[in-house]
């Protein structure tokens, strides 16, 4: 049974009109984040996604320009002498290689964003990301080896692909590991927030959508559409299926969109900031004293450590709690929190089952 055709010089120019649509959407996402982080200047900002999510935006723009300049001299320049077809289809020139090396820096430093937001995400522990980092690190090798065949004097077309395969298949695993321990983490530290102060169903849907953003899940959808394409793409681009470089000329614009997506939900309050999953999680439940010594429990509460503190809470001993216990009447006064001043309230921790 013979592939469907789907011609090159077409995938390209539909491809063409693709990314110049997700430049623009990035454009002003872009511009919104910076304005937000100028903002913000006099606060801590993370140096390295702010950096990182600038990069991204000056590799996707010159990508989106040698982009255009090969549309101009495949439809243009050479319609008459080498024909679209045949140009799109040699890979070998110097500016589709030129624009190849951008779209694996771009796709490697996209990927190492989303690892960062899983260090972040898993409480800053770096063993956490250390396998991330290592298939990173191969897909960068595995990419450039593949551009780089056809600076050799005598290039080997299935070396190239074998190389190119490697990098597909180490950005793809990776994205989908780091898609699911980001979703995974997100979800238990969330659920179990909200399971205390309770939601409302907009908050449920808003933070799905949040889910998908934040655990880069689009980048994960569409690396799997982009390998199994490439896959059935023909060796020689002339004849076969070529749907694929619709997918890969919009990449560095995707790679660079949902980091600076992330970045400004951060930024503007719409997912929890850097600190969030190291100090809110919550462990256990705060035993209060009423005022006639009653101790009353009170369910599992998300709290930040740093405002244990700042409650200054005095830990009565055992003995104490068992004294009030057994001289306090029944008491159906409400509990009332003294404010925080030289005044404090009795209170004694008790760890709950995580």
């Amino acid at each position: 049974m013979a592939r469907p055709n789907f011609p090159i010089d077409e995938s390209y120019l539909i491809a063409g009109w693709l990314e110049s649509f997700f430049w623009g959407f990035y454009t002003l996402l872009f511009g919104m984040s910076m304005y937000v982080i100028y903002q913000k200047r006099r606060e801590a900002l993370n140096i390295f996604t702010t950096v990182s999510i600038v990069l991204l935006y000056v590799l996707a723009t010159i990508h989106m320009s040698l982009a255009l300049v090969r549309l101009i001299q495949g439809f243009i320049f050479y319609r008459d002498t080498i024909t679209p077809i045949l140009y799109f289809a040699n890979i070998s020139v110097r500016l589709n290689m030129a624009k190849d090396y951008i779209y694996i820096t771009n796709l490697v430093l996209g990927d190492l964003v989303v690892v960062w937001r899983m260090y972040v995400v898993w409480g800053k522990n770096p063993w956490v990301v250390v396998f991330p980092l290592i298939m990173t690190a191969g897909e960068l090798i595995s990419g450039y080896g593949a551009i780089s065949q056809w600076l050799l004097p005598h290039p080997n077309p299935p070396t190239m692909i074998k190389w190119g395969t490697s990098m597909y298949v180490l950005s793809m695993a990776t994205n989908i590991l780091v898609t699911a321990a980001i979703a995974s983490r997100i979800w238990y530290v969330t659920r179990r927030t909200q399971a205390v102060m309770g939601e409302t169903g907009s908050n449920r849907y808003s933070r799905v959508i949040l889910l998908i953003v934040e655990s880069g899940a689009l980048i994960a959808a569409a690396k799997l559409i982009e390998f199994t394409l490439f896959k059935l793409a023909p060796v020689d681009g002339l004849v076969g299926l070529n749907a694929m470089y619709i997918v890969y000329e919009s990449m560095p614009q995707l790679t660079g969109l949902v980091p600076t997506a992330i970045v400004y939900a951060v930024n503007n309050g719409f997912t929890n900031k850097d600190d969030y999953y190291t100090s809110h999680e919550p462990k256990s439940m705060l035993v209060f004293g009423s005022r006639s010594g009653f101790a009353t429990a009170t369910e599992p509460t998300a709290y930040d450590n740093s405002s244990l503190s700042t409650v200054g809470f005095a830990s009565p001993s055992p003995d104490d709690l068992t004294k009030r216990r057994k001289s306090a009447p029944k008491m159906d006064e409400k509990i009332e929190l003294a404010p925080h001043s030289s005044t404090r309230t009795s209170a004694s921790i008790v760890e709950s089952p995580v």
